[in-house]
């Protein structure tokens, strides 16, 4: 592996559409020190919750993003709150929905999160389970079972996390491209305007990682959503959802959706698959973007009788990443135990993400080893 990588972290405009999700900008840091303990690269939650968590434990902690605070995965969720990893429960990540519930809590993050339980729902008629009025392609639906977990406003979750990070003695600087990543004795990073030197380099750009950590498996792809204008409660009621339960299917075709705090109904579904910067410049004038959000709009509008009126207000799509067991990545680079990687939590990002942060400054400030699950060794 070569021990000085030249890196193209220019963005394109980002045009993946308009969220329905809130958004603020943080404060400038002032000007970039030369030296820290901890650079992070990647200003979503895994970044922030590591720098915060890192700062409460003592370490010099500084998160670098070419863009903004949740301008990526974490701010383009859809929101859904899931349990540990999308391969099932693993070693110190069965209990991500609690210790998130608890760090909201404590720091007193205004991010609508609620915790009704998701709904795992599929197609066909089901003896035991329970239907849902409204159909999906063609087919009547029906909750097959609950799981622990519910919905957040995740830019505000990932812009809260981040503004108390920054409260503990963590920086974060936005808009900042790296050149390039020095790796030979000192890790060094270069960027337009000078270089940081640090003791760790964090890399936690999920579907994005590739463009720096480019031995890591993964696969970026772009997901989409759709929301609607706000509706009145008893259209909510009339589709089944005035629980507010979230739901996701187990069986294809995918699609998930829930109800957002301003009354819209928001569902999802499809991929793009493609390297980052192909992705970055698939925006709504690309024919895959049309093609999938047609789909998507054309498949809800068929729903419901209520959703066949309802005005569409939102299209969105948000970069999302896979492995191949579907287990997150949680590691060191081989050979260079102090640049560490995480990302590709394949769907279940927003806990598992937050706990990821976690890990990793426990490992930084502790020594304590990361989950055997997570090493690039077994991907």
């Amino acid at each position: 592996m070569s021990s000085t990588r030249d890196i193209n972290t220019r963005l394109a405009p980002r045009a993946w559409g308009k969220t329905p999700w809130h958004e603020h900008r943080l404060s400038p840091s002032g000007a970039i020190p030369s030296r820290t303990d901890v650079v992070i690269v990647g200003g979503g939650l895994t970044g922030c919750s590591a720098a915060y968590h890192m700062a409460r434990l003592g370490i010099r902690a500084i998160v670098l993003d070419a863009d903004h605070v949740a301008s990526g995965a974490s701010g383009r969720t859809g929101g859904i709150v899931l349990e540990g990893t999308a391969a099932g429960p693993m070693e110190r990540a069965d209990d991500c929905v609690p210790r998130l519930s608890r760090l909201v809590e404590r720091e007193q993050i205004d991010c609508d999160l609620r915790l009704p339980g998701v709904w795992e729902i599929a197609h066909g008629k089901y003896r035991n389970g329970q239907p849902l009025p409204w159909t999906d392609d063609g087919q009547p639906v029906a909750i097959t079972a609950s799981v622990d977990g519910g919905t957040v406003e995740p830019a505000l979750l990932n812009l809260g996390l981040a503004q108390s990070a920054i409260e503990a003695g963590a920086s974060i600087f936005e808009g900042v491209h790296i050149s390039r990543i020095d790796l030979d004795n000192h890790l060094a990073l270069e960027y337009e305007g000078g270089t940081i030197r640090a003791d760790w380099i964090v890399v936690a750009v999920n579907a994005w990682i590739r463009s720096l950590v480019p031995e890591v498996p993964i696969a970026s792809s772009l997901t989409f959503a759709c929301a609607t204008e706000p509706l009145d409660e008893d259209v909510i009621a009339e589709l089944g959802l005035a629980r507010r339960n979230p739901f996701y299917t187990v069986d294809l075709p995918y699609l998930w959706g829930r109800i957002t705090g301003d009354r819209r109904a928001i569902f999802g579904s499809g991929l793009v698959f493609g390297v980052p910067p192909a992705l970055e410049d698939t925006g709504p004038c690309s024919r895959s973007f049309a093609e999938a959000i047609h789909d998507l709009e054309s498949r809800v509008a068929t729903m419901h009788p209520a959703l066949a009126v309802v005005a569409l207000a939102h299209a969105w799509a948000g970069p999302i990443a896979f492995t191949r067991n579907q287990v997150p990545i949680l590691s060191p680079i081989p050979a260079m135990t102090r640049v560490l990687v995480a990302g590709a939590y394949s769907g279940h990002g927003i806990a598992m993400s937050v706990r990821a942060g976690q890990l990793l400054a426990l490992t930084i400030a502790k020594d304590v080893a990361l989950p055997a699950w997570g090493a690039l060794s077994t991907h």
